[in-house]
Order: C-alpha cells, then sequence, then structure tokens
C-alpha cells in the first residue's frame, strides 16, 4: 500500500480505524489492544495448540461407557418397553432386530425395576446379578427374584447377551 493513502487512514481520512488495522500485515504493527496477546507468536506454534486442545477435548468424549453403566442404560430402556431403544445394546450379529423385537415384545413377563446386585467380569464376558420385579399375566401384583444377566465386550464396548430359546436367565439358587 503506497505510504500516502496509509497516512491518510492512520490520520482519519479516507477510512476508519477499522480499515487501519485490516490493512495493516499483522498484529503487531497496529495500536488494537486485542492484537497484542497474539503478536509475537508464530503461526505454527497456535495452529499446534488448537490441534492439541482439539484432541484433547475428542478423547474426552469419546471415554467408553463403563460396564455397570450400560447395565443401568439397559434395563432403564427396557423396564419403559422401549424394545428399539434396547436393541442397541444387545450384541452384534446374535438376533436380527425384527427377532428381537417380536421376542421382547410378545413375551408374557414385564420388567417394572431391575436392581445389580452383583457383577462378576471375566476378561471380555461378564456375569451380572440382577434383582428384578416384574409383571406376570393374571398376577395382580408384580413380582421380584434374582436373575443372571450375560454381557459381553465387542471391540471396547460392552453389549447384552439376551439369552437363546431354553437358556434361563435364573440365578443359580433357582435352577436347583
Amino acid at each position: 500500500m503506497p505510504v500516502r493513502a496509509m497516512e491518510r487512514l492512520q490520520h482519519g481520512r479516507g477510512g476508519s480505524r477499522m480499515h487501519t488495522f485490516l490493512l495493516t500485515r499483522s498484529a503487531s504493527q497496529n495500536n488494537e489492544a486485542w492484537g497484542y496477546p497474539f503478536a509475537g507468536w508464530n503461526k505454527p506454534v497456535i495452529l499446534f495448540a488448537l490441534c492439541i486442545v482439539c484432541m484433547i477435548i475428542s478423547a474426552c468424549r469419546g471415554k467408553p461407557a463403563s460396564l455397570e453403566e450400560r447395565i443401568k442404560a439397559y434395563w432403564e430402556v427396557r423396564t419403559k418397553g422401549q424394545a428399539e431403544q434396547a436393541y442397541e445394546f444387545e450384541a452384534p450379529g446374535r438376533m436380527d432386530k425384527p427377532t428381537y423385537l417380536k421376542r421382547v415384545l410378545t413375551s408374557p413377563v414385564a420388567f417394572k425395576a431391575a436392581t445389580i446386585k452383583e457383577i462378576k467380569e471375566q476378561g471380555d464376558e461378564a456375569e451380572v446379578e440382577l434383582h428384578v420385579e416384574y409383571f406376570l399375566p393374571g398376577l395382580s401384583r408384580s413380582a421380584s427374584s434374582s436373575m443372571l444377566d450375560k454381557w459381553v465386550k465387542v471391540r471396547g464396548r460392552w453389549y447384552h447377551m439376551l439369552p437363546s430359546a431354553g437358556e434361563g436367565g435364573a440365578s443359580p439358587e433357582e435352577r436347583r
């Protein structure tokens, strides 16, 4: 920019202070207060710092849920009767969605509540002892009992294992 045009802008003729700021080449050449904090910084240093901050934020959000958190979330949607959401917690490839929905929605047992009693984690498998309250057809009030729930870890994430036909969710005491 010619020197004369620059002088006119600085003295208020032909432009404002904002124009002066926008026309200068770096923040260190103007007198704007908000330009000083980054005036001596190198652009690669700023970009590197921003990349580090973004990596930290994404790493914090991407932490997989613990087994206990997954169990609680699964049983929350099951007790609310939200079979479609419950399917998202089932082990991948174990059962297709239409079969799962048919099985869960036509089951005579309607779960009312589930409480974790004990979690036995062994590598990528876990056995969870639950205390469940449920409704059965023909009963005037809810019933309760202990139940074993199986979970498996697939690619770092815990999934529920719905018992296959013939498998029960009964506790060892109830199987005797």
